[in-house]
């Protein structure tokens, strides 16, 4: 298979007064290609992190860049923001592991479960980096699917991850099936453990206890989980903290409640921000 730069990506920008989006269109895997949004800061050297940023329903990734230039623009970080079109990954905030009322999807070739460690691969050559990590970041569905790549992968480089207003979780607990619990999904005690001594931040809006909400699902299954996006978070993250007393594990996530304004978004990627940047 081949890696195709479009024109935006002909260059690497190393030295660059201000940051610029580049794109690349990658296909070096079993599944339908993905265009993928990035931006490097102005000097890439050892300690050049990469964050990778999980579009929500709109699937507008150059927005997601779009929305953290300025954020980073001193910080030394690459963005990297895929794309997973509808046409062919409707399903990505499930990892196409399974539809949101739970059917299973047959073709198991088109999971997501390890993509971004395969995506990582690729920047952590192209860009010739030296960190061996990467850090994270989902909003709404992007953050589900970052919820559940935590969970389902195999990959252990995650550092640091947040995730904001999802809208329905997957809860450990392997007496609901899957995509509100874990049942018959063979998630290891290992994975469990790893899961929960990452350093996480569960991050939501308080606007979100009165917002109509017509996006958010509303089945049986995922009012159980809470009305609206606020109480579902607030519940994982207390179920998360159960299971930690239940099981004496490590527990190093954080629970951040984003005050409501007029740019509630952009308040929530500065919260965000200044999480996942603070020591880059």
């Amino acid at each position: 298979m081949k890696i195709f730069l479009s024109t935006l990506a002909s260059f690497i920008a190393f030295d660059l007064s201000a940051r610029q989006i580049q794109e690349v269109t990658f296909s070096y895997w079993n599944k339908p290609d993905i265009n993928i949004f990035y931006s490097t800061p102005k000097f890439i050297n050892q300690k050049t992190k990469i964050i990778f940023l999980i579009h929500g329903d709109s699937r507008d990734a150059k927005k997601s860049i779009n929305d953290w230039l300025q954020i980073a623009r001193d910080r030394n970080v690459v963005l990297v923001a895929p794309k997973f079109s509808d046409d062919f990954y409707s399903e990505y905030s499930l990892l196409m592991i399974s539809n949101e009322k739970g059917r299973l999807l047959n073709n198991k070739s088109m999971h997501l479960d390890n993509s971004l460690g395969i995506l990582f691969d690729f920047f952590h050559s192209k860009l010739k980096l030296s960190t061996l990590s990467y850090r994270l970041y989902g909003y709404s569905k992007g953050s589900e699917f970052v919820q559940r790549y935590l969970l389902f992968s195999n990959d252990t480089r995650v550092d640091k991850v947040a995730m904001a207003n999802s809208g329905f979780y997957t809860f450990v607990d392997d007496q609901v099936d899957f995509p509100f619990g874990t049942k018959n999904m063979n998630l290891s005690n290992q994975r469990i453990e790893w899961f929960m001594r990452l350093k996480g931040g569960v991050f939501l809006s308080d606007n979100n206890i009165k917002k109509i909400d017509r996006t958010l699902i509303k089945t049986r299954k995922a009012k159980k989980q809470g009305k609206n996006r606020l109480d579902r978070g607030t519940n994982f993250f207390n179920d998360l903290t159960r299971l930690g007393v239940e099981r004496n594990l490590s527990f190093r996530w954080r629970y951040q409640l984003v005050p409501n304004g007029i740019q509630a978004h952009n308040e929530l990627n500065l919260a965000v921000s200044e999480f996942l940047l603070e020591d880059l």
